[in-house]
């Protein structure tokens, strides 16, 4: 026992609880350094691959949109073609019809100067429209030298670097801008975006550009070019046999037009003008309308095969006028001849593929970026040889790295600003935008057993 006033001797406790405390202190002072250090590293690296999948996905929307702007320049080649053979053929037209007019009225000699003068110009203003759509026609649409032909292959040269391939060298550089000890990459998508568009091929998807530059053309290009003239002073050989007053006279019937031939292969454009008469082909039968005089005529075509010297279709309705149409055919240039101009055909531009796509309307392509860092690159204090012993502690990385996973997505949208209205996913207008996306179920196993 212990008598009152006595000293009381130390023995150490203290210095033992003193110590354990500074132990577990230390420990977690460099728990929380390294646990630190690696949340900033998480979060720079995060960072790094957000911007990497949205300058990923970025590229690939201004590659949709590249599609989009060369299908409306190659519709514009189209239009530049249809309009350089319309104004061949009227020119020649109007250069026949000058000629056979100034034939027709010798018998009034009064008329002839002027007839002949307008002839001489019509002949020079064919001359010098032959030449110069022969030129344009060569420029813009000859097989693979072309304006339309480059632009066709300029999309296929920009699709090939929108694949995984090409993106993951956008998401690297990306990377690599916000630290230059990242790596990024873009996962392959089992070949989702070769087949979220495809080359037309069959002359069906054809005619859908087809229809685009049909509605993109002017009415005169476009036609029918047609008019009709009631002859007060020809008479028909049905002259008061008839009740029908308008058979009584003779009709100037112009017929016009232009279009690509059944095969897309060739532009045609076909001016004719022709005297119609009503008589009976025999003593019994009814008065029917008949050509009886062709005047005019003239046609154009643009094609790179051998002349058929033939309308093949039946433009502006020139079948009315059906010797006058024969006569332009058979004037049609072809190789070797003035005003024969190359022409590829309707181009077979890119597109989206409407059958393989979940959401025909509104679809969406996904660039899918993971970002490393090596755990040499994160300041922890294991790293920094800070500790020894049970002091040090020892992080682990899924593949000794630190990962980070982003998916940007291209989806079609009209801007703010334009005409508000609801305008489905196409590669002819420039909409297509880019935004983050969150990752789904597969796109999280696919990269965890990557990184794994």
């Amino acid at each position: 026992m212990h008598t009152i006033g006595a000293p009381c001797r130390q023995r150490g406790q203290a210095l033992v609880l003193a110590l354990v405390l500074l132990f577990v202190g230390l420990l977690g002072l460099f728990f929380m350094f390294g646990t630190g250090q690696v949340s900033a590293a998480k979060l720079r690296l995060n960072t790094a691959a957000d911007a990497a999948a949205y300058s990923a996905a970025l590229w690939r929307a201004r590659v949709l949109n590249f599609h989009a702007y060369s299908n409306r320049a190659i519709v514009a080649q189209e239009v530049a073609v249809a309009q350089a053979v319309t104004l061949t053929s009227w020119a020649k037209y109007f250069e026949r019809f000058t000629t056979n007019a100034r034939m027709l009225a010798a018998v009034y000699p009064p008329v002839a100067p002027v007839l002949s003068a307008a002839a001489s110009m019509a002949a020079n203003a064919r001359e010098l429209t032959e030449r110069t759509a022969a030129d344009e026609i060569e420029a813009r649409a000859a097989p693979g030298v072309g304006y339309k032909s480059l632009l066709q292959r300029s999309q296929e040269a920009l699709q090939l670097s929108a694949d995984a391939f090409g993106l993951g060298a956008v998401a690297n550089e990306i990377a690599r801008a916000n630290d230059p000890g990242f790596f990024a990459f873009a996962l392959g998508d089992a070949g989702a975006f070769q087949r979220f568009t495809r080359r037309h091929e069959s002359d069906d998807e054809r005619r859908r550009l087809l229809g685009v530059v049909t509605d993109s053309l002017d009415p005169f290009v476009k036609g029918p070019r047609n008019d009709d003239l009631r002859l007060l002073l020809l008479p028909s050989s049905c002259f008061g046999t008839t009740g029908n007053v308008d058979r009584w006279f003779r009709w100037w019937r112009k017929r016009g037009g232009t279009a690509m031939a059944p095969d897309l292969e060739r532009w045609e454009a076909v001016d004719t003008g022709s005297i119609h008469n009503t008589r009976r082909s025999g003593f019994f039968s009814s008065c029917r309308e008949r050509e009886w005089l062709p005047v005019g005529w003239g046609g154009a075509e643009a094609t790179d095969d051998a002349p058929r010297h033939a309308v093949l279709g039946d433009p502006g309705n020139t079948s009315d006028n059906a010797a006058a149409t024969a006569l332009a055919g058979a004037e049609m240039a072809g190789h070797g001849h003035a005003g024969f101009a190359r022409y590829g055909g309707l181009e077979r531009v890119r597109e989206l593929d409407y059958a393989a796509l979940a959401q025909q309307r509104f679809p969406v392509t996904q660039v899918v970026v993971l970002a490393r860092s090596e755990a040499a690159n994160v300041r922890t204090a294991n790293v920094t040889n800070v500790g020894i012993g049970r002091l040090r502690l020892f992080e682990r990385y899924a593949g000794n790295r630190l990962w980070a996973m982003a998916v940007g997505e291209a989806y079609f949208r009209r801007p703010p600003g334009v005409p508000e209205r609801i305008e489905y996913a196409s590669l002819y207008n420039p909409y297509w935008q880019v935004r983050l996306a969150q990752p789904t179920d597969a796109q999280r196993a696919a990269a965890a057993a990557y990184a794994h």
